[in-house]
């Protein structure tokens, strides 16, 4: 693998970070060997366990606080070369690196049983979105449930607008600055069982908020489903 994520649209049958022959899902078998795996992880967060819960299902930090999701399914570390692919997919609008994650996410993370009766991206702020032009959440929702065949809700779960943004706050300050932001919209009840699709889970605020606002609105079961986690 090189060290140097590409990025340039390459041709189908191009890996996206070496151009090199793609054995399929846009990556080669090298590359998709070197994505940074997520390793042993707390069953509900995804946080790395340290040496002491080694052989613990949960981190002592999801003991104490009980988040709202029963799992989180995150197959890689948000570290090189995933990183960057992520940044050139959201904000260079490069989708064959983001489809290429999005495509090898059930061979790294594998299918739970059971399945999620339906899949939930989470909702953009309404500026950002029309700034970007496109909802990367709401795109891998669609590749993996081409991939899967588990049906997508697009619009259910809304954000309302005028939020600070998330990347440059701490976990206390995004805990505040996300109460009320989210809603479900339509009044059909959501399935028992969903899973919430992010893109990058930091400190795990944004999708404890949102798994909140869907447990108000009926779902027993509740799972997040994102690329890669931060440390």
């Amino acid at each position: 693998m090189v060290n140097r994520v590409n990025t340039t649209r390459p041709r189908l049958s191009r890996c996206v970070i070496c151009l090199g022959p793609d054995q399929g899902g846009g990556l080669c078998h090298a590359c998709l060997l070197d994505l940074p795996a997520t390793g042993p992880c707390c069953r509900r967060c995804a946080l790395p366990l340290s040496i002491g819960e080694r052989g613990a299902s949960l981190c002592r930090q999801c003991e104490r606080t009980d988040p709202p999701q029963d799992r989180s399914r995150i197959p890689w570390r948000y570290e090189c070369p995933v990183d960057r692919m992520i940044q050139n997919y959201k904000y260079h609008g490069t989708r064959a690196q983001g489809a290429a994650l999005a495509r090898n996410w059930l061979r790294a993370a594998g299918m739970p049983e059971p399945r999620p009766l339906a899949l939930i991206p989470a909702p953009m702020d309404p500026e950002r979105l029309r700034e970007r032009g496109f909802s990367q959440t709401a795109e891998l929702a669609d590749w993996l449930g081409r991939s899967t065949g588990i049906p997508v809700l697009p619009s259910r779960l809304q954000r309302h607008g005028g939020y600070r943004a998330q990347a440059s706050l701490s976990r206390s300050e995004r805990r505040r600055n996300l109460r009320e932001a989210f809603f479900v919209a339509g009044s059909a009840p959501l399935p028992e069982h969903v899973a919430l699709i992010e893109d990058v889970v930091t400190t795990g605020a944004t999708a404890e908020a949102m798994g909140h606002c869907l447990r108000r609105a009926g779902v027993q079961r509740l799972e997040v489903w994102a690329l890669a986690r931060t440390p």
